[in-house]
């Protein structure tokens, strides 16, 4: 008995083989878009390996190390990207609990009566009833569906573990950039306010002058011309200053108020980035959203095999089983058995599984082109983020070097005056042109930070691939 079973079991098997040859057949795969790498891109010089995972702590400024591990635990950015990676997880979890068979029982119970003798209505039999319904099935994943399911929620989980990466490095970015700002226009006020009193020194020479009739009160005008410059350069200084604390409050989920008083900034270049004047060879498993969007390729891979496996036979495994008890009307028990394979044949559907496959397809070219138009634009960002690095490293060094030649200008005309050779006036002309000039230099490093910034994020900061 228990041999005819078996074979009537693997009758059936082999009746749903039979049968899938006549179901659909999936069209033939078109010919798809395929990934740049580093090879066609001519990325064959270096490897990258200077930039640190908390790349931040190498400007070497303890206050703006703090700023950011407030930003990074506070920021609601940060928690949105977070709580998507949560909800694709819980997705896994639901494609892996499809592929695993299932588990179910029913209970029920009541009462039953009959009234035995019509004419005697006391004479009545009633009877307890009990029934468990056991039941066992498992969907088999020949085609590999299921797993093209699990595969797809993965690769979506980690592309967005791959965008978090990305949106904490925008975010760090952010912070350092409006930190930059602040400390550039903390030291512009420093060296306007200098420039200010230096200025208005010549004003006070100046008319003195007219007072003793050796100039004319158009100088005295173009002196206070300049004192109003200067002092319109001061506020926005200020203003700028302030509208940068609002910034940093807002990348740290604070209001302005509760960000407090800061230490006056002093964040120094990382040496190390002067040196890049090549892309490196590293720089697409570096670039986080480089790698985000390789996942969601992978991903539309696994919609195509999803898709093409839609053509293919269901079937289910079905075990049951029925346990009855009944009480006094009817002492006996009662239990049924069986096991049940069922088959879904895709025969005519209008066109949907066709629809569905070329969607898939056309989903994963697009994604391929997704992803190389990010490794083209990563190239681009690199190659001229490297470019006005060195430009910025050229103009701070001419900066410094013209800063130099005036300060020298203004100590001979010190000496000068200080021997009586040359007046108050030219002297003070001279320490005016220095302080104009420290002025271009203070711009100019906060250009070769800006820049180095730059460099940093088109490089993807410190972030490695971990395929």
């Amino acid at each position: 008995m228990k041999a005819s079973y078996t074979t009537r079991i693997a009758s059936s098997l082999v009746a749903v083989l039979l049968l899938s040859a006549c179901s659909m057949v999936p069209p033939s795969q078109p010919q798809h878009h395929s990934l740049l790498t580093a090879q066609q891109l001519q990325l064959y010089k270096h490897d990258l390996i200077n930039i640190k995972t908390d790349w931040w702590t190498q400007f070497d400024d303890q206050q703006l190390n703090q700023l950011m591990v407030l930003g990074l635990t506070n920021n609601l950015t940060l928690q949105q990207a977070q709580q998507r990676i949560e909800l694709a997880s819980q997705q896994v979890t639901l494609a892996q609990a499809g592929d695993k068979p299932k588990l179910d029982l029913n209970i029920s119970g009541g009462a039953i009566g009959a009234n035995l003798q019509s004419l005697a209505p006391n004479n009545a039999n009633y009877s307890a009833m009990g029934m468990l319904l056991p039941s066992f099935s498992y969907q088999f994943d020949f085609w590999g569906k299921n797993k093209a399911i699990i595969a797809a929620a993965t690769s979506q989980k980690l592309s967005l573990e791959a965008q978090a990466v990305q949106a904490k490095l925008l975010l760090s970015a952010a912070i350092s950039s409006s930190y930059f700002t602040l400390q550039n226009n903390y030291r512009l006020e420093r060296d306007i306010q200098l420039l200010l009193r230096e200025t208005k020194k010549q004003q006070s020479v100046i008319a003195d002058q007219i007072h003793r009739g050796l100039a004319s009160k158009a100088e005295l005008f173009q002196q206070q011309g300049n004192i109003d410059k200067l002092s319109a350069q001061l506020s926005m200084t200020i203003t700028q200053q302030q509208l940068a604390k609002n910034q940093l409050a807002l990348y740290l989920a604070k209001t302005p108020a509760q960000l407090g008083t800061l230490l006056t900034p002093n964040a120094h270049p990382i040496n190390q980035l002067n040196t890049m004047t090549t892309i490196p060879m590293n720089l697409l498993g570096r670039r986080a959203d480089i790698i985000a969007n390789k996942w969601l390729v992978e991903a539309n891979q696994q919609g195509i095999k999803q898709a093409k496996a839609a053509y293919y036979p269901n079937m289910n495994l079905m075990v049951m089983g029925v346990f009855q008890k009944l009480s006094s009307m009817n002492p006996a028990d009662l239990f049924l058995g069986g096991a049940t394979i069922a088959a879904t044949l895709p025969l005519y559907d209008g066109g949907v599984r066709d629809a569905n496959y070329a969607l898939a397809n056309i989903h994963y070219d697009q994604a391929v082109t997704i992803y190389n138009q990010s490794v083209l634009t990563a190239v681009k960002q690199a190659s001229d983020a490297i470019v006005n690095l060195q430009e910025a490293l050229q103009q701070q060094a001419l900066a410094s070097a013209s800063t130099a030649q005036y300060q020298q200008a203004y100590m001979i005309f010190k000496h000068r005056y200080q021997r009586g050779l040359a007046s108050f006036s030219d002297m003070n002309n001279a320490q005016i042109k220095w302080h104009q000039q420290v002025i271009q230099t203070t711009n100019a490093d906060n250009a070769t930070l800006q820049n180095q910034l730059q460099l940093i994020v088109a490089l993807g900061g410190g972030y490695h691939s971990q395929k």
